[in-house]
């Protein structure tokens, strides 16, 4: 009798082995479990155990009751409640809708077992019992492209009391923080320019680009026919929204057309190229919001100056920039109090400073979201 029951037992234990998915990294010898639970007679995996294993991002769009996967640098997006899906504008049906459960969404089973290994043939392959699976990119934040704005032929904005030059604080304030980032964070920080020269605004961020940087940091110094106005703003890319942020968006376009090429040069920032690279970057508003809103509060926290907030503008400047990207204001040199503090190089270092603590603060949050 005991011989039966060990037998049987044995059986259950082979049973519970099928009913989970065993993956394993390559170039690794540990065996991960993906576990499987039941939905009426159907397999199912958790999104949140996916995700975390193949270093996946998903996000959730309740009014499209729609689901976005990102993994293998590819999109997903599921409808919930179907069975179907698209994948490079294509339909794909998993014969199983995906599901939600309380707050938790449930992939099934035969998407990891077969649909991946049909779109990734290289990355997902079947070894025995096994999946073997290629290790996921690290999404972390390792790259910062730092960007001080004007330079050579164009000073930028110019203090009227002690005649300072925006290009000359936007490079001091761009050097320490490339130093606090490297020594402090561990990252890779990169300027568009070390010194004094001039650099279109779109070799800027050609150069974030193509050196595949996780973040973009533009650096820049306000200017006002009124010599009162005052503040630090830190703006991402979309229409203009306030009479305010149109007018400092024109301060920083108006390098185009002074020392670019005039209106010719303009219009290519316009064209088709540039209408599309605004809608490659549309999937990046969300986190460069939060990046805005993040080095704002450090920076008003930071230097005690006058919050004028975070904002939109069209900047050609970030319309180029396929990641999170931000332009900073750090105050006005129009202004004769905050030209005096601008032009003070422990000032400078305060703002490096502060513009460090609000990165340092994305990153930790952006990278968890994004690792798992």
């Amino acid at each position: 009798m005991n011989k039966y029951i060990i037998i049987f037992l044995c059986l259950l234990l082979a049973c519970t082995l099928d009913a989970d998915l065993s993956i394993q990294l390559k170039g690794e010898s540990k065996t991960n479990i993906l576990k499987e639970a039941t939905f009426n007679g159907v397999k199912y995996i958790s999104l949140d155990d996916f995700n975390k294993l193949f270093k996946a991002v998903s996000k959730e769009d309740r009014e499209d009751s729609r689901l976005y996967l990102h993994v293998y640098d590819e999109q997903f997006i599921f409808l919930e409640g179907s069975p179907y899906y698209n994948y490079k504008n294509e339909s794909f049906s998993m014969q199983y809708p995906i599901l939600r459960k309380a707050a938790k969404h449930y992939l099934p089973s035969l998407f990891v077992s077969e649909h991946l290994r049909t779109h990734f043939p290289k990355q997902v392959e079947p070894k025995g019992k096994l999946l073997q699976i290629a290790k996921p990119r690290d999404n972390s934040v390792m790259t910062i492209v730092i960007d001080p704005g004007h330079g050579g032929k164009d000073p930028g904005a110019v203090g009227k009391k002690l005649k300072g030059q925006e290009k000359e604080i936007n490079l001091a304030v761009a050097l320490k923080l490339k130093q606090l980032l490297e020594k402090e964070l561990g990252v890779t920080a990169l300027l568009t320019r070390n010194d004094d020269r001039f650099v279109s605004l779109q070799d800027r961020t050609r150069f974030a680009n193509e050196r595949k940087a996780d973040l973009f940091v533009s650096i820049h110094t306000n200017a006002s026919k009124a010599t009162a106005s005052k503040g630090l703003e830190t703006y991402y890319l979309s229409t203009a929204q306030t009479s305010d942020a149109r007018a400092v968006e024109a301060l920083e376009n108006d390098v185009v057309e002074r020392f670019e090429g005039g209106s010719a040069a303009k219009s290519k920032y316009d064209d088709l190229d540039f209408i599309l690279s605004d809608l490659s970057q549309t999937e990046h508003l969300e986190s460069s919001n939060s990046l805005a809103i993040s080095i704002q509060q450090n920076l008003i926290a930071g230097t005690k100056g006058y919050d004028r907030g975070v904002k939109q503008a069209n900047f050609y400047v970030l319309r180029g920039a396929f990641m999170p990207s931000v332009l900073i204001e750090m105050g006005f040199i129009s202004n004769p109090d905050e030209e005096r503090l601008l032009l003070n190089s422990e000032y400078q270092e305060r703002l490096a400073r502060t513009i460090f603590e609000g990165l340092k603060r994305f990153k930790h949050r952006y990278d968890r979201i994004r690792n798992t």
